[in-house]
């Protein structure tokens, strides 16, 4: 990719977080992305099919820079909740940075097409084989199923693109312990799940 071309996809990138936060995805047009990117249809198309080819891309791109720094958290780290409590602190970190990047990653990517639908259940999934991993860690006859890590998945999405959509990720901070609390119970029980409530968050958060 040339200079130019690079310079051309990060400008389009910009102009998609500044529209879909000012915005939304779901009232953005091809015309006012061109517009506020400086980039003429040509040279759009030769580069993108459409509009949602253009969100899924970024789409993906986000959620390849947020697995790169998680990965980067948790080096080192070999229990289950620390690599669970690692990630979450990651992903608040990496979302506080750029509020665009929040709306995108948490909100917006609820309206994308079929590929940006495909990038968010491949990034949620990911998240989830990592709770499901607490079943390995589970004492008793019977290890949660999936469902499980799913249902608590779930959960901790609901809350994450509810405090996105109301600008409210500085809160995140203190509620982390909470969420971990509602994951690391229904495999590890009542004791091992308040321990979260007193580990305090780290030092180099941003």
């Amino acid at each position: 990719m040339s200079e130019t071309s690079a310079q051309e996809a990060q400008r389009l990138r910009e102009a998609l977080l500044d529209l879909c936060t000012e915005r939304g995805y779901a009232n953005l047009e091809l015309p006012a992305l061109l517009e506020r990117a400086g980039v003429d249809r040509e040279s759009f198309e030769r580069r993108y099919e459409d509009l949602d080819a253009c969100f899924s891309a970024v789409l993906a791109e986000v959620y390849d820079e947020f697995f790169a720094s998680a990965q980067e958290a948790i080096a080192g780290e070999r229990g289950w909740r620390d690599r669970m409590r690692a990630t979450a602190y990651a992903l608040l970190r990496f979302l506080r940075r750029d509020e665009r990047v929040a709306r995108l990653a948490a909100v917006d990517a609820q309206d994308g097409g079929e590929a940006a639908q495909l990038a968010f259940l491949d990034t949620f999934n990911r998240l989830v084989d990592l709770i499901d991993e607490g079943s390995a860690e589970a004492s008793g006859p019977d290890s949660p199923s999936r469902a499980t890590a799913l249902g608590v998945g779930g959960v901790m999405f609901a809350r994450l693109q509810e405090a996105v959509a109301e600008g409210e990720l500085g809160l995140g901070e203190e509620e982390i312990p909470e969420l971990m609390y509602g994951a690391v119970f229904p495999y590890l029980g009542a004791e091992a799940a308040a321990e979260e409530l007193r580990i305090p968050p780290p030092p180099d958060l941003g």
